[in-house]
């Protein structure tokens, strides 16, 4: 995972408050993958994030310092580098699963690298308004006795 200036950006709090020492955090570039063992699930510890089985699997896999497995954003870190992969809705689902009843299927999962439109830095378009169309409300629902990372920087 090699660093690249470009795509950096400031470590995310939920990062920090984990693994204090990273100082960088990155995207990811290719796509991984991580094969859960039935051994990984059997010493995990649910709604935590860095401790959970694909977390665990990952680690051993990578030999990575850390990961932080999220619903929606994972990290592995090694050294004082964090990367930045979107966690897959597969993987989402089986976290949800774990911190509910602390089942985790063992079996092959990938981490996708991030789109270049949803990398750090990345400046969008310009947004085209409708103004004859009138804006509807977004209800965001949250799902409840499952891990959170915090959000902001």
């Amino acid at each position: 995972m090699k660093r690249s200036k470009q795509h950096q950006r400031k470590v995310p709090i939920s990062v920090r408050k984990l693994f204090p020492q990273v100082t960088h955090a990155e995207d990811a570039t290719t796509p991984i993958a991580v094969t859960v063992k039935e051994a990984d699930a059997a010493d995990a510890k649910s709604l935590q994030a860095s401790e959970c089985a694909m977390a665990r699997a990952a680690k051993r896999q990578y030999k990575a310092d850390g990961v932080i497995i999220g619903i929606g954003v994972s990290y592995i870190i090694q050294g004082d580098t964090a990367t930045r992969y979107p966690t897959p809705p597969t993987v989402s689902r089986e976290v949800t699963s774990f911190d509910r009843h602390h089942d985790f299927a063992s079996g092959e999962y990938k981490l996708m690298a991030v789109s270049p439109s949803r990398r750090f830095g990345h400046q969008g378009g310009p947004r085209k308004h409708n103004r004859n169309h009138q804006a509807t409300r977004v209800v965001h629902t949250r799902t409840v006795r499952v891990r959170e990372l915090e959000a902001g920087r």
